[in-house]
């Protein structure tokens, strides 16, 4: 069993279908059920006497998500969505703050601010889904202070070049916001070559951490310049570390590092999943997931010209990402269905996502079921 078998062994839903719908959400793996199983354990025999341990371990955790962007620890925050992230974020920035944002996006990263009153310029796709670098950089007025992009787009599955979009944004002094939610775990990331300011990924999707945990990356360049305007007792400091020692608790001032997003006691449990997760796609290593994932989307490729299917994403490789798509009949996704492939399927066109527990054979029962 080689080392691709071996991770996919860990991941049952693998073996119970054809799973190809990880851009809609990923299923967690064994080793994250027993880890998660020794934490509620624990929690029943000792309550709130794991306190400290886990706070512990949030830090750890904070510092391997740093380790895998290339930020320090003091720039991440933990999130519930990436929904949560991007409201914490409204109010920090002037009303006049002009943003870029594309029209393939997923709402959140524009209605929040649009309802906050910030004027909104979208960047269309041509037919098929491309977004040039030219279209952004025309979009681009001096009133253009933030630039908001998937990193790769949901409906779409086209991939930004964060790398070049990071360099126009330098240029031109822009705030660049990532969400990476349908990117983070199978492509490599690093905040500081692509130049990005704040990236967030919710990690129910790639990570295979389950729903309602995420991170935030923060840069200390924003931390220092624009403070966040959502404040309770969690993210503020007192006059002494000792909460039950603290005289006045209408003195405070707001946290100086990235801690400043998280308002409330944090869901510790979720965080300890999130690090489980990391901790698995860690010790194979972003590059190797990203390499083989590669793999797998040259290979549909073939056999989608081999099986005379037209394939929806055929951009240039710099542009794929892990979400494919295929212009297929209803009858056709009849048989998908009938043969136990999980993949979204709207408006005639089937849309799969390859992860690491994926296979070339679970691409081959896919076409074989599209004959």
């Amino acid at each position: 069993m080689n080392k691709w078998e071996r991770i996919r062994a860990d991941y049952p839903a693998a073996n119970n279908y054809v799973y190809l719908t990880t851009n809609g959400g990923g299923p967690v793996s064994t080793p994250f059920v027993q880890a998660a199983t020794t934490l509620l354990t624990e929690y029943s025999e000792k309550g709130r006497m794991v306190m400290p341990g886990w706070d512990n371990k949030a830090n750890d955790i904070r510092a391997l998500v740093a380790t895998m962007i290339r930020a320090q620890a003091s720039e991440i925050a933990f999130i519930n969505s990436t929904s949560h992230a991007m409201s914490l974020l409204y109010g920090m920035f002037p009303a006049h703050y002009g943003i870029i944002t594309m029209r393939d996006e997923f709402p959140t990263s524009f209605v929040g601010w649009l309802h906050k009153g910030h004027t909104l310029h979208f960047v269309n796709s041509d037919a098929a889904g491309f977004i040039s670098l030219e279209n952004i950089a025309a979009q681009i007025t001096p009133a253009t202070k933030i630039l908001i992009t998937s990193h790769v787009m949901f409906k779409t599955g086209f991939r930004q070049q964060l790398k070049e979009i990071g360099a126009l944004c330098k240029q031109h002094g822009i705030i660049f916001i990532v969400d990476a939610t349908q990117s983070f775990g199978v492509n490599d990331i690093d905040v500081q070559e692509c130049n990005i300011d704040i990236l967030i990924f919710h990690a129910y999707k790639w990570v295979t951490a389950g729903y309602g945990t995420g991170a935030m990356y923060v840069s200390q360049k924003i931390l220092d310049n624009y403070p966040p305007q959502v404040m309770s007792w969690y993210n503020v400091e007192y006059e002494t570390p000792d909460f039950q020692l603290v005289k006045d608790y209408t003195a405070f001032q707001p946290k100086k590092d990235a801690r400043v997003f998280e308002t409330g006691t944090p869901p510790y449990i979720n965080i300890q999943f999130l690090g489980e997760a990391l901790q698995y796609l860690h010790r194979i290593g972003i590059p190797d997931i990203e390499a083989y994932v590669t793999g797998l989307i040259t290979y549909f490729a073939q056999q989608a010209a081999a099986h005379n299917i037209q394939l929806l994403t055929a951009y240039p490789s710099a542009h794929l990402s892990a979400i494919q798509r295929l212009a297929i009949t209803p009858e056709q996704n009849a048989k998908v269905e009938q043969n136990n492939v999980l993949a979204r399927y709207k408006n005639n066109q089937l849309t799969v996502a390859l992860n690491f527990y994926n296979n070339r054979k679970d691409i081959d029962r896919l076409f074989d079921a599209l004959d």
